[in-house]
């Protein structure tokens, strides 16, 4: 998920062809809007959206392989956040820069999970505590098998626990048990933990820091080659003040300490 990079697209293409892209409508029109106001231009480009593969920005038509349901570029941000001041050496030393705080945030939470005692992390039991206190609300009726009919009121919704399906989508498309999945499980008295996608629990997050980011000698011990430096491109003093912060959109609540 990226904002007004326009090279990423071919790029995603060539290098790693599965990924997942995703247009973020409201963000797009949050840059829309700083050049042409109003409510008709609004409605517009609403419009223009539904041209774009359904894919690419509605949750219906989402695939399920990559377990994940969001839309924003939050995580982005977040890093860009951390290495602003960074972003302005030249790019040597942002590098580095950039080197050295990965290093120490890896080794950080390689220490942090070996004193976690339960098998799913934080965030994720967080909200399957959440979506647990949700199924209350919903009737589990047994089918055959694996399957049931859940309803609530009017909804009705199938779940299949051993397909791990519900038609609502959202078991699939995140990994993490509906409401609808969670009545079934709970009506058949099954662990619940044990439906939540393994990339969730501690044994993926062990896997995805065992790596170690290797330390490296100062520029005078680096090896020489015959390729003349890389130089940093002409100095253009900007029209404006830098801006350092995201502006806050429309949708953005306001967090304040």
């Amino acid at each position: 998920m990226f904002d007004q990079q326009k090279g990423l697209l071919p790029a995603f293409e060539e290098i790693i062809p599965r990924v997942d892209n995703r247009f973020y409508v409201r963000h797009l029109y949050n840059n829309f809007r700083k050049k042409f106001l109003g409510l008709e231009l609004k409605k517009r480009i609403w419009r223009c959206a539904k041209g774009i593969p359904p894919r690419f920005w509605s949750r219906f038509r989402f695939t399920f392989h990559s377990k994940c349901d969001t839309l924003v570029n939050n995580m982005s941000e977040s890093f860009n956040t951390v290495i602003v001041e960074e972003r302005e050496k030249p790019i040597i030393t942002m590098l580095e820069d950039i080197r050295v705080y990965l290093m120490i945030r890896w080794v950080a939470n390689r220490d942090r999970i070996h004193t976690y005692q339960e098998n799913i992390m934080p965030l994720i039991r967080k909200k399957l505590k959440k979506r647990a206190s949700l199924a209350r609300d919903w009737r589990p009726y047994w089918l055959a098998d694996s399957k049931y009919e859940v309803m609530c009121g009017l909804d009705k919704f199938v779940v299949d626990l051993a397909a791990a399906e519900c038609s609502c989508r959202k078991w699939q498309m995140s990994g993490i048990p509906c409401p609808h999945a969670i009545s079934c499980i709970s009506f058949k008295g099954l662990d619940l933990e044990s439906y939540v996608d393994d990339c969730y629990k501690k044994d993926a997050y062990l896997k995805c820091y065992q790596e170690v980011i290797h330390p490296v000698n100062g520029p005078d011990l680096w090896e020489r080659t015959q390729y003349d430096d890389v130089m940093p491109p002409p100095y253009r003093r900007p029209s404006h003040r830098h801006v350092k912060k995201r502006k806050r959109g429309p949708a953005d609540k306001e967090n304040r300490s």
